[in-house]
């Protein structure tokens, strides 16, 4: 039950943050595009976020579920050592594994596939989208592990 557990809050966080960045990369595009001239009534708007949550749910949920196990395996160790830090482990951790994610894809490929992350702004809002997954995890999570 205690695997169980941690299973389920490590989806949700994941749920969490690939829908946060989802939502972000849309809305920077359809800013940019707007900003072009291009009109972006409230349902084109919303049907472009459910489109392009569908198409990022998988190919970057893999790479989110990836950073976020890795990050959150950190935070676990590094929580039971930094015990002052211990309360803001997992968000950090959330954080900084989508963070260094979208910059190893940058890295990797040359250019930034999520193209909200391409400005400052746009990383550290996806950023923000992997530290409210590391909440998340946080609150759910057995307090035992």
């Amino acid at each position: 039950m205690h695997r169980a557990k941690i299973a389920i809050a490590f989806i949700l966080a994941v749920i969490v943050a690939v829908a946060g960045v989802s939502i972000i990369h849309s809305l920077f595009v359809q800013g940019n595009l707007a900003g072009l001239g291009v009109a972006m009534p409230l349902g084109l708007r919303l049907e472009t976020i459910l489109k392009d949550f569908s198409g990022l749910a998988l190919p970057l949920g893999a790479v989110i579920a990836a950073a976020l196990g890795f990050g959150f395996l950190i935070a676990s160790f590094l929580k039971r050592r930094l015990i002052a830090l211990a309360w803001i482990a997992y968000p950090l951790a959330g954080a900084t594994a989508v963070g260094a994610a979208l910059l190893l894809m940058k890295a990797a490929m040359d250019i930034t596939p999520i193209a909200g992350a391409r400005t400052t702004p746009g990383l550290l809002l996806m950023a923000a989208a992997g530290a409210l997954g590391g909440l998340i995890f946080a609150r759910l999570r057995p307090k035992s592990g």
